[in-house]
């Protein structure tokens, strides 16, 4: 979909990095990224099972307005759960608090002229990806571009909840 989405409407998709699901952006200095931190995230993220999601287009006129497309998580209570136990643990907000609490969601598109993101939308309605089961999440750095500093599997031989 995103391919399809990028194809369609360059610049609009992020390149570079795979289609996925923020729980916790910004997160600590990658000065302060020690194994001491991965070890406590490995336990974090292996305490839960993996999780079962369907995908929903985002459809907040404010979000098309702004540029932004998305799609949402059904159920998303374990990552909003996920998501408040890391910022308490490290004392941050998602985004800087920039957005409130925003919604877990997997980003479609970014910098977009409003009637562009409302065609988007449209186009990601109709190529929603399958139900998937998430059990792994990843932590990824940045120190002039991404990188993959950890996998971190949710419950090995877990079921999805």
């Amino acid at each position: 979909m995103l391919r399809a989405v990028g194809e369609r409407f360059p610049g609009a998709v992020r390149t570079g990095f795979p289609a996925h699901i923020t729980v916790l952006h910004p997160f600590l200095p990658l000065s302060d990224v020690d194994d001491e931190v991965v070890a406590e995230l490995a336990a974090t993220f292996a305490r839960r099972g993996p999780l079962r999601v369907e995908f929903a287009v985002a459809d907040e006129p404010r979000h098309f307005d702004e540029g932004f497309v998305a799609l949402r998580l059904e159920p998303d209570g374990a990552l909003r759960e996920l998501t408040a136990e890391l910022c308490a643990r490290w004392g941050l907000r998602p985004y800087g608090g920039a957005y409130g609490e925003p919604d877990p969601h997997l980003t479609v598109a970014l910098d977009v002229a409003p009637e562009q993101a409302r065609l988007i939308a449209e186009q990601a309605a109709g190529a929603l990806p399958p139900p998937a089961d998430l059990a792994e999440a990843w932590l990824v750095v940045f120190d002039g571009a991404w990188s993959l500093r950890a996998r971190l599997p949710l419950a090995p031989g877990g079921t999805p909840q």
